[in-house]
């Protein structure tokens, strides 16, 4: 199969356009570091919430200290991460994770795995017809590190059958629940990532309560 050089060597308009188009390149180092600015109050906020829980964390959990990353090549688009609380084994996962995406969305995801997973799974069940569940997803992906938002990776809690919720989460073998804010929604622009995230986080983490 050719390549798009192969099929046309010389520059087509669009392609020309966007060599043109340079204002996205002077902006980007500022959004940036806006997102940055609000990720770090989420995670002060994080902070503070997580002292007034009353959640059985696996013993390594990370309860005061957030972790921001950041990284240029999500699928060919820069993004932001932050995790708090946060472990990591081979075995076992718990971890709050808020993902800013350029171009995508903002998502606050609570990832789940390990010798409770089938008590987290039946809350879930449990939890789906709750109102602060409606907009809340699932995802069916066989890694949890995959964040494409598409009706085959992630399934809507509220409207998905109980039986199909345990069978995707016995067959991938861990709990991704997530809740997103697209950037192209015209409320993005004054969205509280703080409030939300906090609120997401009381939410979600409902799974893993006494």
């Amino acid at each position: 199969m050719k390549n798009a050089f192969e099929k046309n060597p010389n520059w087509t308009s669009h392609e020309m356009e966007m060599l043109n188009h340079v204002e996205v390149f002077k902006q980007k180092p500022g959004i940036m570091k806006k997102g940055e600015h609000f990720l770090n109050a989420l995670g002060e906020g994080m902070i503070q919430e997580l002292t007034r829980s009353n959640i059985a964390f696996p013993a390594e959990t990370k309860l005061n200290k957030a972790q921001l990353a950041r990284g240029e090549n999500n699928k060919g688009f820069p993004y932001l991460s932050l995790d708090i609380p946060q472990m990591f084994s081979k075995t076992k996962m718990f971890t709050y994770r808020t993902l800013f995406w350029w171009g995508h969305y903002l998502g606050f995801s609570l990832i789940l795995k390990g010798e409770y997973l089938p008590r987290y799974a039946k809350k879930i069940v449990e939890n789906k017809n709750n109102p602060a569940w409606s907009d809340v997803y699932l995802a069916a992906t066989p890694t949890p590190w995959e964040w494409s938002w598409t009706d085959q990776n992630f399934k809507k809690v509220h409207s998905t059958p109980d039986e199909e919720l345990q069978n995707i989460i016995e067959t991938v073998g861990y709990i991704k629940v997530i809740r997103f804010f697209p950037i192209n929604d015209p409320s993005f622009a004054s969205l509280d990532w703080v409030a939300e995230g906090i609120t997401a986080w009381k939410d979600l983490s409902s799974l893993a309560e006494e």
